[in-house]
C-alpha cells in the first residue's frame, strides 16, 4: 500500500512540474512578445493558458500538501 501511495504522489509531483515547466516557457513566450508587436489576441490568450496552469498547480500543490500530512 505504502508503494502505491508513494508512485501516486511522485507521479503527481511529475505532473506539476512538468506544469510549472510549460508555465514558465509560456511566461518567457509572453515576456518576448512583449518586446515586439505582439496582436493583443495571441497575448491574451497566451495568458488565459498561463492563469489556467497556475490554478491547476495549485489545486496539485493544495492536494500534495493533504496527502503528505497525512
Amino acid at each position: 500500500m505504502f508503494t502505491k501511495t508513494s508512485s501516486i504522489i511522485e507521479d503527481v509531483t511529475n505532473h506539476m512540474n512538468h506544469l510549472v515547466n510549460q508555465h514558465h516557457k509560456i511566461h518567457d513566450e509572453i515576456e518576448e512578445h512583449n518586446l515586439h508587436y505582439a496582436p493583443d489576441a495571441l497575448l491574451t490568450n497566451l495568458k488565459k493558458k498561463k492563469l489556467k496552469l497556475k490554478d491547476e498547480i495549485q489545486v496539485l500543490r493544495a492536494k500534495l500538501e493533504i496527502i503528505s500530512r497525512q
